[in-house]
């Protein structure tokens, strides 16, 4: 009688050497890399389309200038009269038109207001255009005028803010601008109409 003999193999599992399987650093780092990589190049792609664009559209300041100034009203004591100056402002942009949200506009004299503030209608600046704009205030000559003749130095001032606009819709924010222009005029006690503007000047502007 044949006895088979059978060997029974059995597998023992060990927890200890049964591990799961880990993700090579090496795959991290180069994900973390890649993810680096991509995100150093957008941020060359943004800085230089924001140099493209303020290379094309770096807006100007605007320039105002005094061109003219008249009297109005009465000749008798205490010659009270209405101011009007003629300004005229340029937009040197060709590629960028300019909103005026707010613009108020008053007459100075020995740095004191001697008018009261004006408030502009809302002006559109056009690209590479001209503007006239012709404030009127009440102001007494007897206040500017110490004799007949009078050499009387003026300060026009614009105080509001302004919008660049980009193309058909993109605006910037709004940006305060202050205008400060001196003129000195010929004023003369009685005689009143087209006063002669002895000097003018291109207004300084600071945004």
């Amino acid at each position: 009688m044949v006895h088979e003999e059978k060997t029974i193999i059995t597998t023992t599992t060990n927890d200890h050497n049964h591990h799961h399987k880990k993700p090579s650093p090496y795959t991290s780092n180069n994900i973390h890399r890649a993810i680096a990589t991509t995100i150093v190049i957008i941020l060359i792609l943004i800085a230089i389309t924001s140099l493209i664009l303020w290379l094309l559209y770096n807006p100007h300041k605007p320039k105002f200038t005094v061109v003219a100034a008249t009297a109005y009203g009465n000749t008798s004591p205490p010659v009270t009269t209405a101011m009007q100056v003629t300004i005229i402002t340029r937009n040197p942009n060709t590629r960028v038109s300019i909103h005026y949200d707010r613009l108020v506009t008053f007459l100075s004299y020995q740095n004191r207001p001697v008018t009261p503030p004006l408030m502009l209608p809302p002006l559109h600046h056009a690209r590479d255009s001209t503007v006239a704009v012709t404030p009127t205030w009440p102001v007494t000559v007897d206040e500017l005028v110490g004799d007949d003749v009078g050499m009387v130095s003026l300060k026009v001032v614009l105080n509001g803010s302004l919008r660049y606009k980009y193309g058909s819709m993109w605006k910037s924010r709004r940006k305060n601008v202050y205008v400060e222009c001196d003129v000195l005029v010929g004023l003369k006690k009685g005689v009143l109409g087209q006063v002669p503007l002895v000097k003018s000047s291109l207004c300084r502007v600071d945004i």
